[in-house]
């Protein structure tokens, strides 16, 4: 009787299965399709987790990315480092990223332990963020799927590639 109570704790505490309701009402098809952790000299940041609509991850279709934060950050830092990987992706220089920088101003907060960020996909320029479920803001720009979500979905080597692949599904 005591496994039986322990296994259903754990089944009920485990966030990872349970599709937030961002992703359930923006891609009401959509399945878990991979999930991740992502430490800094061992220091847990933040989970990751996709969604795509039956469970299958493509660059074409839409999809969804939630981060839930393990510890606080700024909304400055947050936005700084997504314009610096940006564009070492190619995306731009800093300059000529600044207007996707105020928009990003109006998507991120400063979070907490325990905050979630959604982003979701809706086309290749195009995104719509939710903040612990509510809706925050729409971002529009020339290649942000690939060049905003490639930060955690496209990692070139070693863990951040290997990170990458379990939130595409492929390990």
């Amino acid at each position: 009787m005591r496994l039986a109570l322990v296994l259903a704790f754990a089944l009920i505490a485990t966030p990872a299965l349970a599709r937030p309701p961002e992703v359930a009402q923006s891609l009401p098809n959509s399945e878990q399709v991979g999930q991740a952790q992502y430490r800094a000299l061992s220091i847990l940041l933040f989970s990751a987790e996709t969604w795509a609509p039956g469970g299958d991850f493509s660059w074409n279709e839409p999809f969804a990315l939630t981060l839930t934060y393990h510890r606080n950050a700024r909304a400055s830092t947050l936005i700084n480092r997504s314009i610096r990987e940006m564009n070492q992706r190619g995306a731009g220089s800093p300059e000529a990223l600044a207007p996707l920088r105020a928009q990003l101003a109006r998507c991120f907060p400063d979070v907490a332990r325990n905050d979630r960020i959604t982003g979701v996909s809706t086309g290749s320029d195009t995104a719509r963020f939710y903040y612990n479920g509510a809706h925050r803001c729409d971002v529009r720009w020339p290649g942000f799927r690939r060049t905003f979500f490639g930060i955690w979905l496209a990692g070139r080597d070693g863990p951040a590639a290997e990170i990458s692949a379990q939130l595409r599904g492929e390990r």
